[in-house]
């Protein structure tokens, strides 16, 4: 029961967090394509980042948000303001991202939640501990019978040594 009421009292402040997380990820493509952009389609990439602040601006809120939402509210006037005076968004990009970042890391939300298996070190990987993606219906590649048409692969040997020649290939 404990969790459940813990859920509720920042179930907003989670759902305020991905939306900053949203806008935090448009703010990273754009700066990873600054460089392969015009200004016109910069200012307009820009322009929609704000329309997307503005969003969450307008949407409904705790009174407990809003010290969080006036941030967010900063860093869209702040692009605004550069768009509008036809400043470089290219200086301003960096630190309105270093901002969301911070605003981020306040609401305590992860950007994902994706977690690597745990695997005990010194012990070998099996085969079961892989999970199939497919149907799993075809058998390995080495064991596939010859298409009609097609010659056989030939079956990989020992890596030469550094130094040795490698056998010739039947053909």
């Amino acid at each position: 029961m404990d969790h459940f009421k813990y859920f509720l009292l920042n179930e907003e402040r989670g759902y305020l967090g991905h939306r900053v997380n949203d806008v935090l990820t448009s703010i990273q493509d754009l700066q990873d394509d600054i460089e392969n952009l015009g200004s016109r389609h910069l200012s307009r990439l820009a322009e929609d980042i704000v329309n997307q602040i503005r969003k969450i601006l307008h949407s409904q809120w705790a009174p407990r948000s809003h010290k969080h939402l006036e941030e967010l509210q900063k860093i869209a006037v702040a692009i605004q303001k550069t768009i509008d005076d036809k400043g470089d968004l290219r200086e301003v990009i960096p630190s309105v991202m270093q901002n969301l970042q911070t605003l981020a890391g306040q609401l305590g939300v992860k950007v994902n939640d994706l977690q690597a298996p745990e695997i005990i070190p010194g012990e070998d990987i099996d085969q079961s501990d892989f999970e199939l993606t497919g149907d799993g219906e075809q058998p390995p590649p080495a064991e596939q019978p010859p298409q009609p048409g097609q010659p056989p692969m030939p079956q990989p040997g020992p890596a030469p040594m550094p130094g040795q020649s490698q056998p010739p290939m039947p053909q």
